[in-house]
């Protein structure tokens, strides 16, 4: 079970290890590219993208499906997933507040859109946040520190092993279906990220 947790721990910091000066460049670039788009239509453009890139992983790590390389193949595809959404998160997080990567630990909070906004009102009742506080961007941003960073990860890290799980169980034991149902899981997944995503950076909340 340790080494699991490592194995997904080490998935998951690679699904974070993004540049952010690159991630800025390829704003200004899309704002140059399209200078009459509005900050919702280049977000929604930039999940655009990541949903294409996101549906070809789910179809090829599930194509060779078997029980035997179920979980290392559902470790591949939702790790790959992640980090696709995670490079929209990003794209979408300077199209609202080019300060965000200001602070340290920023690319962390990246995760709480994309895993669902349930995780960061969690960390906030981990750290004894009541109220509205524990909802809001401001709150997110103020206890996230080098502190929390740990409790925040395991969070993640129990988020990210029931992602890891439910494709497993669900789209890596049948060759070829398991691909097809993958790959269209990623597509509405990644919609639905799109929107919380959105909804987080442009209110704050």
């Amino acid at each position: 079970m340790a080494d699991e947790n490592k194995a997904l721990m080490k998935a998951l910091e690679w699904v974070v290890d993004i540049d952010p000066p690159a991630i800025v460049a390829s704003v200004a670039a899309e704002r140059n590219k399209h200078p009459g788009l509005t900050n919702k239509q280049l977000a929604c453009k930039a999940f655009s993208q990541a949903r294409w890139k996101a549906t070809s992983a789910g179809v090829v790590t599930g194509l060779p499906a078997n029980p035997w390389v179920a979980l290392p193949a559902a470790t591949t595809d939702v790790a790959v997933t992640l980090r696709t959404e995670v490079y929209a998160a990003a794209r979408t997080a300077i199209i609202f507040d080019e300060s965000f990567f200001d602070y340290e630990d920023a690319k962390w909070e990246l995760l709480i859109p994309v895993f669902g906004l349930n995780v960061g009102s969690q960390f906030a009742r981990e750290l004894g946040i009541r109220g509205g506080m524990g909802v809001t961007r401001a709150a997110i941003r103020k206890y996230l520190s080098k502190e929390t960073l740990k409790a925040f990860q395991k969070i993640m890290l129990k988020y990210f092993g029931i992602k890891v799980t439910q494709k497993g169980v669900i789209t890596k034991t049948v060759p070829i279906i398991g691909g097809l149902i993958g790959g269209g899981w990623n597509y509405i997944e990644v919609g639905r990220i799109k929107s919380r995503t959105i909804l987080y950076f442009e209110n704050n909340a």
